[in-house]
């Protein structure tokens, strides 16, 4: 039996997996659209000059910008092993 090496066929990826990298990369780009959104609001809020919106802004600022730090970890870290699966199958331990 023809393996999908032999006959010139790219190897086939998990579509579950596919679909979690599309979902996270959407994500990611969602939520930097939120960063720059924050960061237009923080302008407007400095210049009503209350203390305790620009702090909650501020925070609003950091939880958004930890988000942005942990859906970037988790894309590259799918992207690695869709890589990694990919290049198992097309160079499979002997």
């Amino acid at each position: 039996m023809e393996s999908e090496q032999s006959r010139g066929c790219m190897p086939t990826v998990d579509p579950h997996a596919a679909d979690r990298t599309k979902v996270t990369a959407s994500l990611v780009r969602e939520v930097r659209s939120l960063l720059r959104r924050v960061d237009k609001l923080a302008s407007a809020v400095r210049a009503a000059d209350d203390i305790t919106t620009t702090r909650l802004t501020a925070e609003a600022r950091r939880a958004v910008e930890q988000l942005v730090h942990q859906l970037t970890h988790l894309q590259q870290t799918q992207q690695r092993r869709a890589r990694e699966a990919i290049r198992r199958r097309r160079f499979p331990p002997r």
